[in-house]
């Protein structure tokens, strides 16, 4: 088998000791942190300031190593402070959460839509039209949904509402319509149990149920439409992976996970628990519970098993799959279980194999609407559906490991490329709401990661991820920056596996790439402090090696003679593109130079775009729209933000939500239409139209 294959298999079992141990991250310094920590806003987030400097502040920017870039131009620009007239509307979300979530797509009262989850979205797709509508995201002032990562969803069992759960210091639990995602009821989960892991409705719809990812993975019942809090249970320190209520019994239901299954029955204000006895079986670990249509409850083993229980008591096990058993799912009349094998198996009752499905990846998610259908969501981000047991319709593609930061729009199409830390080169289609086209940033697994690289908990080794994507505006050609320094050529987004040429002169990962205008240039920001300038021929023509500092963004001039480099130190310099050299009073020489992108932090046009009394490390993702008159920042709060441009000090922004992690990269199409955002650790590319 090949190793590549070999390695990936091992992220099944390597994703269950990560669940069941709470796990760790990275935040975008690299440094090793809780899961669930977050970089959050200052003082509440109630209402950010962008205001006149004060003279505390004039007296502290006096240190600051960017205020030489600071010039204003000749001709002063007429100045707007009040927020842009634009208005932003979500259109479509490109994204599934899989990595560490799974039973989380069901068929909605409609047997042609699906409801499922990503970043801080509840998302309803309409599988016959691929059009969504969305709970929560939207202008932030008018925010109703989730703030955070949702990491659980359930189906009401008239399918018309849907339960989803979210991270947090005292996680949000909202119920929402399937019909026009409206909020129904909401309830928190409790102080400190730092995340919504599973979620669950009674038979009848009376009951949910929601497991903490805390210490002791707190159990909470309520009587959801009483609004009433029904009784809670410390279950231990055993991981719960997974939820599921009885199908007979109103007020049991079982949860599984770490050392096997534990049946739960609600009293009058208690919660009482009983162990699953494997008896003469083998006892293991489990990964998801399901009941049949007898009261039975079965579920799936870390050892490829299906576990059927009467009472607690184990009273059968069958081999169903090769490694664990990733999905259970009751149908009338039988059962489907998916597992590590990739495999779809259609059971009876009595586990008599009926039919076997093959898919692309490890199933995470499964069900289906009566009529035939099965929905799939599988671990590579990716959802299918099988109609009439035919060969699997893509409904939804995605990012799904590390973090997704390079993005980039065709200049002659208007198509997306995004690059990630999963060894995928996506390209998109934004008027057909669908991924068109795939590449892979590298066939062969290299070294491991080491010290010093980029902040990933990727699987993938370092020349297998990429932050960085461009695309030439003369010859299509689409240039990939690769964590390990390396420079992908790519002859187009057609054809991206057909590799031009590649060049390995940086030491350390690439963040910026930037064609020129004219195509005839390419400009590379490194983490090894420096900037590559590559000519037609992927020639090196110049090397810009002034800065002390990683480079975050590189800006051209329109005539293609010049460029501005950021720097992770907050200093812009100005450089000849053509023979490396640095333009030492460029802010002053350039003043009045017209600039073809506008993606730096630092600026005379963008001194405004940080609220007061912030370092401006929270601002990733910078893009001015070609038209000149507004710029969108994303940034580590989960918000996409729009302003006047130029924005001075005291420029209002409105500020959108929708993503769960920072947002990284910000494009705005070729004509100013719609404006992209991609967020990090959530793997989402979401779709907003400018609205005037």
């Amino acid at each position: 088998m090949d190793s590549q294959v070999e390695e990936y298999e091992q992220i099944q079992d390597e994703e269950f000791e990560w669940e069941c141990s709470g796990g760790q991250r990275l935040d975008k310094f690299g440094n090793v942190v809780d899961k669930y920590e977050k970089r959050e806003a200052p003082v509440l987030e109630l209402e950010l300031q962008y205001e006149e400097e004060s003279e505390q502040e004039k007296s502290f920017g006096a240190v600051k190593p960017w205020l030489g870039a600071i010039v204003q131009p000749t001709d002063l620009p007429k100045i707007e402070k009040s927020a842009p007239s634009q208005d932003l509307e979500m259109k479509y979300v490109y994204g599934y959460r899989a990595i560490d979530s799974r039973n989380n797509i069901f068929y909605t009262s409609n047997p042609k839509e699906i409801a499922y989850m990503t970043a801080a979205l509840g998302i309803v797709l309409n599988t016959e039209t691929n059009t969504q509508r969305f709970f929560g995201g939207g202008e932030k002032s008018k925010l109703q949904g989730h703030d955070d990562d949702i990491t659980s969803l359930a189906i009401h069992p008239s399918r018309q509402y849907v339960a989803t759960g979210q991270v947090g210091k005292d996680p949000l639990i909202c119920v929402w319509s399937a019909d026009d995602c409206s909020l129904i009821a909401k309830f928190r989960l409790g102080k400190d149990t730092r995340a919504c892991k599973c979620i669950g409705f009674s038979n009848s719809g009376k009951y949910l149920a929601a497991i903490g990812d805390d210490n002791d993975h707190t159990v909470v019942v309520w009587d959801w439409e009483e609004g009433t809090r029904v009784a809670s249970a410390k279950s231990g320190p055993d991981a719960i992976l997974d939820l599921n209520f009885c199908s007979t019994q109103e007020n049991v239901f079982a949860t599984v996970g770490k050392r096997g299954v534990v049946f739960w029955t609600i009293g009058s204000g208690t919660l009482s628990s009983k162990k699953g006895i494997f008896g003469s079986h083998k006892m293991t670990d489990m990964y998801c519970c399901e009941w049949l249509s007898n009261g039975k409850c079965i579920t799936g083993g870390l050892n490829g098993q299906v576990y059927v229980w009467s009472g607690n008591q184990c009273t059968k096990e069958v081999k169903a799959h090769t490694g664990l058993v990733s999905t259970i799912s009751a149908i009338p009349g039988g059962v489907v279980t998916g597992g590590k094998d990739n495999a779809l198996i259609v059971w009876t009752e009595e586990f008599k194999e009926l039919r076997r499905m093959q898919v692309p990846a490890l199933p995470k998610a499964l069900d289906q609407n009566g009529q035939g259908d099965f929905v799939v969501g599988l671990r590579d981000g990716s959802i299918v559906e099988f109609i009439d047991s035919k060969q699997p319709k893509l409904l939804m593609s995605s990012h799904s490991d590390g973090e997704a930061w390079g993005l980039a729009v065709c200049p002659q199409s208007g198509l997306l490329v995004s690059v990630a830390d999963d060894n995928k080169i996506m390209v998109w289609d934004p008027k057909a709401r669908r991924c068109v086209s795939t590449g892979t940033i590298n066939e062969k697994a290299g070294p491991k990661a080491r010290t010093m690289g980029a902040s990933t908990l990727s699987v993938y080794p370092p020349n297998q991820c990429a932050r960085a994507v461009a695309i030439n505006p003369k010859t299509g050609h689409v240039a990939v920056g690769i964590n390990n320094g390396e420079l992908s050529i790519r002859k187009s987004i057609r054809d991206l596996d057909n590799i031009v040429t590649q060049k390995h002169d940086a030491k350390e990962w690439i963040e910026a790439l930037q064609y020129s205008p004219c195509g005839e240039f390419l400009a590379v920001g490194s983490h090894d402090n420096k900037v590559y300038i590559y000519d037609s021929h992927y020639k090196l023509v110049s090397k810009c090696a002034k800065h002390s500092s990683f480079i975050t963004s590189v800006d051209w001039s329109n005539d293609s003679q010049y460029i501005q480099a950021t720097d992770g130190a907050y200093e812009i310099l100005f450089f000849n593109a053509h023979t490396g050299q640095q333009l030492t009073g460029g802010a002053t020489a350039l003043r009045d130079e017209q600039w073809n992108t506008w993606t730096s932090r630092i600026g005379w046009p963008v001194q405004g775009i940080y609220p007061s009394g912030v370092d401006g490390s929270h601002i990733n993702g910078v893009e001015r729209n070609h038209a000149g008159d507004i710029v969108a920042t994303g940034d580590d709060w989960r918000l996409l933000n729009l302003m006047r441009y130029p924005c001075l000090k005291g420029g209002k922004p409105k500020a959108y939500a929708g993503h769960s992690e920072h947002v990284v990269r910000v494009k705005f199409d070729n004509e100013d239409r719609h404006l992209y955002s991609i967020g990090g650790y959530d793997r989402t590319l979401i779709q907003w139209e400018i609205k005037h």
